[in-house]
């Protein structure tokens, strides 16, 4: 008898990232040497991930990921070479700021190509802070010698908790607002030329 029970898999098909990973449940592992852009199988076991090719033969094994957004893989799996699309979002952090855009580059000669998620991130900032504040956390953080999306991402958020929002102040009088004696007039007008009718229903019992 074999020493260990049939071990039982969920299997699926995934597709080579840019960065040569393969996402399963939210982690990233590393599927060299299968080509990037490539169709490769996945078995999903209750410890470890294999990735095989669409033949069958074994192309990597991985203890399975603890949380989402991890990534398995060795340094020798980083690909360091830009593509495409790394020159596309390094010249996106190029248009808000040169601080930017020295802190896409300094990640990505760091990570490599698993690090474009961090300058995915880091080039939509835009969407919710200005390029001003993103300027200004970008320029602190090189300076302290720190290099970190999350880093950036979170001061930002903090920055954003503690500035106070302006209370909108009531005024009763301004060039956009009309007298009372005109709100009047008109109010009076309207009612001589159009009397309020009493409801059909006025005197339906409920």
């Amino acid at each position: 008898m074999p020493l260990e029970g049939f071990l039982y898999f969920k299997a699926g098909t995934r597709t080579v990232d840019d960065a040569g990973l393969v996402q399963v449940d939210g982690v990233y592992y590393a599927a060299l040497p299968a080509p990037l852009g490539s169709k490769v199988q996945v078995r999903i076991y209750p410890r470890e991930i294999e990735i095989r090719e669409t033949s069958g033969q074994l192309l990597r094994r991985h203890a399975k990921g603890e949380r989402k957004g991890q990534f398995v893989l060795e340094d020798g799996d980083r690909l360091f070479n830009p593509s495409r699309e790394t020159g596309r979002l390094l010249e996106k952090a190029a248009r808000i700021g040169p601080q930017t855009e020295l802190m896409a580059r300094t990640l990505f000669a760091r990570l490599g190509r698993p690090g474009q998620r961090a300058l995915y991130g880091l080039t939509n900032l835009p969407r919710t802070y200005s390029c001003a504040e993103i300027e200004a956390v970008c320029g602190r953080f090189l300076e302290a010698g720190c290099a970190s999306y999350r880093a950036v991402r979170h001061a930002l958020e903090r920055q954003a908790a503690a500035t106070p929002v302006p209370t909108p102040v009531l005024v009763q009088d301004g060039p956009d607002i009309r007298s009372i004696t005109e709100y009047q007039s008109f109010w009076e007008e309207h009612s001589r030329t159009h009397p309020m009718e009493e409801s059909v229903d006025a005197h339906v019992p409920c």
